[in-house]
């Protein structure tokens, strides 16, 4: 597990995000703008970010992150980075 999966979501995000998921044929940068553009406006911060970030992911996208090495992983933006990275 990374880090931040021991994060407690907040009441009423329990469900992932409303959003297109990333499968991995998906443009990656349009993921993270558009995840970003969500938990802003729900004033979500830190690793509850990272937390909801994973929920997004699926097929090639969750593939990537289940290879993340455990604990490897302690901000948003090193999930930003790793991310696009890895899918650009």
């Amino acid at each position: 597990m990374r880090r931040f999966e021991e994060v407690r979501i907040p009441t009423g995000l329990e469900k992932p995000p409303q959003m297109d998921p990333y499968d991995g044929t998906t443009c990656p940068d349009k993921n993270i703008k558009n995840i970003k553009s969500i938990l802003n406006y729900r004033n979500i911060r830190g690793t509850v970010k990272c937390r909801l970030f994973a929920t997004t992911l699926q097929k090639g996208g969750k593939s990537w992150y289940k290879i993340l090495r455990r604990e490897s992983i302690d901000s948003w933006e090193e999930v930003c980075r790793k991310f696009l990275k890895k899918t650009t």
